[in-house]
């Protein structure tokens, strides 16, 4: 997927994270909202109260590519009364969170 295309209300992402180390950079990546965790699922909500996104976490196979095995999990996005330019910038932010250096 591409950061900051309009996925619409609901997509599902393939991250190449253990689910601990994505909770683990979750606080950082939703800065300025407030979430809650039960299990696999989070919800975000917003500062108005009305705009909310439900994330559902679910463990995938492990990628391997020779002796290099990388996890993976699927993760869920649901918003629920955010606009397109809302939803664009809250997974531009998102996406900064989780990038990974390299070079």
């Amino acid at each position: 997927m591409v950061a900051g295309a309009d996925h619409g209300d609901f997509f599902k992402r393939d991250m190449g994270y253990s689910a601990t180390d994505f909770f683990r950079i979750l606080p950082s990546a939703i800065k300025g909202y407030t979430h809650t965790v039960e299990a696999n699922n989070v919800t975000i909500n917003g500062v108005d109260g009305n705009q909310s996104v439900q994330l559902v976490v679910k463990p995938l196979p492990d990628r391997e590519i020779g002796m290099i095995r990388i996890p993976r999990i699927e993760v869920e996005f649901s918003f629920h009364n955010f606009s397109a330019r809302e939803r664009k910038e809250f997974m531009i932010n998102f996406d900064r969170s989780y990038q990974r250096g390299g070079g």
